[in-house]
């Protein structure tokens, strides 16, 4: 049976992966799909690793659902390798793969063909990040390639192909792992440091060779205009991807009072989203507000650190954490939460804050990039500096004390997300990139 008209797999869960050298059964399938979509223009959606889920996947599909809307559009998505360990790349410490080298995979991911592509010496980061034969071929017959990742140097691997390429990203690898790579100590930390190091060129490089850069935050936005100042032909704007305003919803009436709760949704295992700091401005909300909770919700669980500090805090019965909710009960969550927060280090955006935005409900951020492009502070939610535990804990006590900021905040984010992030609003600046992209190619 062809991947495509398999049923639909659960989110994040893939499947039915086979060697491209073998599967000539899935190539006349491909082939027979292509024939029936050759009346649309077909947009190749190259994204690294779409399993390991985070924020990265999220826009790859709101970009795939943006396409399929628009019915002029079709999507070849194709997945490449970000790991060592990834079962289709050739690595130099495993000599099992030398015999079978680089390979392309089929499968599907949330109900979609994809086709994942490999990479030689896997160890080594830089090379993830190059052009390769088995993504050229798979890449041909495409109008144009968008690639959607967290940092631009993904881009290098499809520039040179005579096609137009489109790169929506969130920031740069050296901002990402500032943290991380301050004070290494061993040699396995300065060698992720050396890897950064070399990483940051490539961002650089592939920011001055894309044809259109799509941004989610002021800052990445204006250090992409500064690099291509001269550069009259590329277009680089801020477009974030769209939120569903129909799925994340306010409750017709929302009550703060009845049991309430701070809710922080994410990969609490993920180091950059801090959530040690979250921990501590619980802990300091005023003792009138001690029948408040926190919950956290993510695909994961927490780290064990976490619940360590929960218990030192002495908030064992105020704090719960819900793994991996299903769509419906993530959006009840919401919707039925005081305030939302965000206590991270460093985000591109932020897709957490446009839905509990959508959701009416108040955002507490860190000032970490992402969010100071969304929230305007004092109106539609509050803006805090990083690591600044107190200033947080203020503004969580304000709103789970003051019934009518709380209610007025609410309203403007979700008029907020309305006005600038519906995914029919969000959508339509990919649609114009797209066909400014191909008008310029003689697609159009």
């Amino acid at each position: 049976m062809c991947p495509a008209h398999r049923p639909p797999c659960n989110d994040h869960v893939f499947y039915g992966w086979r060697s491209a050298r073998a599967d000539t059964k899935y190539d006349s399938c491909a082939k027979e799909r292509m024939s029936q979509q050759m009346s649309n223009i077909m947009i190749a959606l190259v994204v690294p690793s779409l399993e390991q889920g985070g924020g990265v996947p999220s826009v790859a599909e709101f970009v795939c659902k943006v396409a399929e809307r628009s019915k002029r559009f079709d999507v070849r998505l194709i997945s490449l390798s970000t790991s060592m360990v990834d079962d289709v790349g050739l690595a130099i410490t495993r000599p099992r793969s030398w015999l079978r080298g680089v390979e392309v995979a089929h499968g599907t991911w949330r109900g979609r063909p994809i086709t994942r592509i490999g990479v030689f010496a896997s160890e080594l980061e830089f090379q993830r990040y190059k052009p390769r034969p088995e993504l050229a071929t798979a890449l041909a017959g495409c109008d144009l390639i968008q690639v959607v990742c967290g940092s631009p140097a993904w881009a290098n691997s499809v520039v040179g192909l005579g096609k137009p390429v489109s790169l929506q990203v969130a920031t740069r690898v050296k901002v990402e792992r500032r943290r991380r790579d301050a004070n290494p100590k061993t040699l396995a930390g300065w060698w992720r440091k050396c890897m950064t190091i070399i990483t940051d060129q490539l961002d650089d490089r592939a920011l001055h060779a894309v044809d259109a850069i799509q941004l989610e935050n002021p800052w990445m936005l204006d250090y992409c205009r500064q690099i291509n100042q001269g550069r009259a032909d590329v277009d680089v704007r801020y477009a974030p991807p769209g939120v569903d305003v129909r799925l994340f919803c306010p409750l017709e009436e929302r009550h703060t009072s009845a049991a309430p709760y701070i809710l922080c949704v994410g990969r609490l295992d993920d180091p950059r989203k801090n959530i040690s700091l979250l921990l501590n401005a619980f802990s300091q909300l005023p003792a009138s507000l001690s029948h408040v909770h926190l919950v956290t919700a993510g695909a994961g669980k927490p780290p064990p650190d976490y619940w360590v500090q929960v218990a030192s805090k002495g908030l064992k019965d105020r704090v719960r954490h819900i793994q991996r909710p299903k769509t419906i009960d993530l959006v009840k969550l919401y919707q039925q939460a005081t305030a939302f927060a965000l206590s991270s280090d460093e985000e591109g955006l932020g897709v957490v804050i446009l839905e509990a935005m959508a959701c009416g409900v108040p955002v507490v951020a860190t000032r970490c990039g992402g969010p100071d492009g969304i929230i305007t502070d004092g109106k539609d939610g509050f803006l805090v500096p990083l690591d600044d535990a107190a200033a947080m804990a203020d503004r969580l006590a304000l709103l789970c004390t003051d019934a009518a900021m709380n209610q007025q905040m609410g309203r403007e984010a979700r008029a907020t997300i309305e006005a600038h992030y519906a995914d029919d609003v969000a959508g339509a600046a990919f649609v114009d990139v797209w066909d400014k992209l191909l008008q310029m190619a003689g697609k159009r």
